[in-house]
């Protein structure tokens, strides 16, 4: 909340721009909560890869026609490009499809209950691979937040493991955004966050074209208009406006404020999901959420690390990705 005394101290900030940008972030943060919901439903009717490229494509067609300004100003390296092709492919292509995969087979409480877990495990990466310093209680936040998947995988019962497709295909979605995440630490240092939004985008998919088949898009086609508009619609809404939203919040209030309301996303499903599809919220899921949250800030509490472009990208990452 230093930000925000910040703010009232000096008078940079009226309280009332403060409230609208705090509700604006917790708009964005209920819209991508709902994706599990939107997404299961989806599912139900789209092949989930044709669910992911068709997204995409609308995506795209929607940041692009409001960033091909920025990118007709900006010239990128040969090398660079290679990056975002491949965080392209990585945090797009990959975590996209394994995402809508996942909730053809696990309850989307659950899928939000896991992938609550990439921060933290963004960390874990940054640690061995960048070698950043942390603290005792970042450690302590692991064991607490991977005790919370205990909880939801093994439903209480510690002796049995339920681990099915779908929670393989969620842990494949939550790494793979974690990896994506440690590439725009990378990224972020020499481009805007919206031309790696634009090219990661773009690159993921182009680089999803060779997976799709023909018969999947035929079969699209014949599917209710209603389908259709809630594909539409959430994808430009969650992908495109919120996005937007988010980038010009956080430049009000600031990045390591704004992602502490991401930790809202578990619950928001448990709401939405019990609205929509009526589906029970089991007691196990509810604590094993509450630990790997408790976890999660724990594990992300990085004061002695200065650089803060990785807040900046975890924030940038969910936009991109979600």
């Amino acid at each position: 909340m230093g930000q925000s005394v910040k703010y009232f101290s000096h008078g940079y900030k009226k309280p009332q721009i403060l409230v609208k940008t705090y509700a604006m972030l917790v708009f964005c943060v209920i819209c991508w909560g709902s994706n599990f919901i939107f997404g299961t439903i989806l599912v139900d009717v789209f092949d989930p890869m044709a669910i992911a490229c068709l997204r995409l494509i609308f995506i795209n067609i929607f940041l692009w026609g409001v960033g091909w300004k920025f990118v007709r100003r900006n010239q990128i390296p040969v090398r660079i490009l290679f990056m975002l092709a491949g965080a392209g492919f990585i945090g797009v292509t990959v975590n996209q499809w394994t995402f809508y995969a996942s909730l053809q087979h696990a309850n989307p409480v659950t899928a939000a209950i896991i992938l609550a877990l990439s921060p933290m495990m963004t960390s874990l990466i940054t640690f061995f691979y960048l070698k950043e310093r942390r603290k005792i209680i970042f450690w302590i936040g692991v064991a607490v937040g991977f005790v919370g998947v205990s909880f939801v995988i093994t439903s209480g019962n510690g002796l049995v493991v339920a681990v099915g497709k779908g929670e393989l295909l969620i842990t494949l979605t939550m790494l793979s955004f974690s990896i994506f995440l440690v590439i725009v630490q990378q990224l972020s240092k020499k481009l805007e966050p919206i031309i790696i939004t634009l090219y990661t985008n773009i690159f993921g998919l182009l680089l999803f074209i060779p997976f799709i088949r023909v018969d999947m898009i035929e079969q699209s086609m014949h599917i209710d208009i209603k389908y259709w508009m809630l594909l539409i619609v959430t994808a430009i809404l969650m992908h495109g406006i919120c996005t937007m939203l988010w980038n010009a919040s956080i430049q009000k209030v600031g990045a390591a404020n704004a992602s502490m309301l991401l930790n809202l996303e578990p619950f928001i499903v448990m709401v939405v999901g019990y609205i929509i599809l009526q589906e029970t919220v089991q007691s196990i899921q509810l604590m094993g959420a509450l630990f790997i949250i408790s976890g999660v800030i724990m594990g992300t509490y990085r004061s002695e690390v200065k650089d803060s472009s990785l807040k900046e990208g975890n924030c940038d990452g969910r936009k991109i990705v979600r």
